[in-house]
């Protein structure tokens, strides 16, 4: 998966874009742009990748992504066997941070919407009840045209950013500034999500990105605000919790699945982000 720089361009007579996606899958490859995101899926499941995060998605699921974050959706294997019963439909929202001008978020009343756009780089999953409450705005907006779309989109905003009931994905914010930073990066990215439960060794990685170790470590950690091991232990910390919310592996098999050989590093590494352990953990999903 090679995050992508995508264009997005804005109708003319509008200053947010949008878009209700209705097909078989979410095609869109890992990719990040300018654009803050908004994503309400409507139908379907799957998993979706924001920065260093790795969770489920589902009907209802209401995601906030903020600017140059890669992301990316992918569903179930069963939706690209061509079931025409299988559908993924979804209602996604783009605007830039300046959208109603330079200085309109730095307006007094705005500073909970700034805020919100602000925190969005760390990408924000929004509770249930939060979605719910927000389902027949969103429904409503391609129904609306002028004046009324914005003020519509503006109530969303204000909404979301006093939402109380809400989840960082990722501890720290993690975005890609341009397209020189994809071109130098992408393959990088590419190699630890197709191999992060193998030995990675950041030679290998470097070498990808054409750098000297301690040039590719300090070039990660200025465009993305972490060191690369860390940015892959998340990797791993996040692919161990899915198999954690199924009984189907013990903490042992689920420690070397996720690419750690040690399974008391594996431990420490899970409570130091996860503030529990992994036991602790199951138990919130299968207790």
């Amino acid at each position: 998966m090679k995050p992508q720089l995508l264009k997005i361009s804005n109708p003319l007579d509008y200053s947010f874009n949008l878009f209700e996606q209705e097909c078989p899958y979410f095609g869109t490859p890992w990719h990040y742009h300018p654009e803050v995101e908004i994503v309400l899926v409507q139908e379907s499941e799957g998993e979706k990748y924001i920065g260093s995060s790795i969770t489920e998605f589902s009907p209802g699921d209401l995601t906030m992504i903020g600017s140059y974050v890669p992301h990316y959706y992918k569903n179930y294997g069963d939706y690209y066997e061509g079931n025409p019963k299988k559908m993924a439909r979804s209602t996604v929202l783009h605007f830039n941070e300046d959208f109603l001008g330079d200085n309109f978020l730095d307006a007094p009343e705005n500073k909970k919407i700034q805020d919100l756009i602000i925190n969005a780089k760390r990408g924000i999953l929004f509770h249930e009840n939060v979605a719910q409450s927000l389902k027949k705005d969103f429904a409503k907006l391609s129904k609306t045209e002028g004046l009324d779309r914005l003020l519509l989109f503006l109530s969303i905003l204000n909404e979301l950013s006093k939402a109380e009931d809400m989840t960082f994905l990722t501890t720290d914010p993690m975005q890609l500034t341009n397209h020189q930073d994809s071109n130098r990066i992408k393959k990088v990215f590419e190699h630890v999500m197709q191999n992060f439960n193998e030995d990675i060794k950041l030679s290998d990685v470097a070498s990808l990105a054409n750098m000297s170790e301690s040039a590719f470590s300090r070039y990660f950690k200025k465009r993305t605000r972490k060191t690369f091991s860390t940015f892959l232990t998340e990797i791993r910390i996040e692919h161990a919790c899915k198999l954690l919310q199924k009984d189907h592996h013990s903490v042992s098999e689920v420690s070397y699945e996720s690419g750690f050989n040690n399974l008391s590093n594996f431990n420490r590494q899970f409570k130091s982000l996860k503030n529990t352990t992994p036991l602790n953990y199951r138990a919130r999903f299968l207790g």
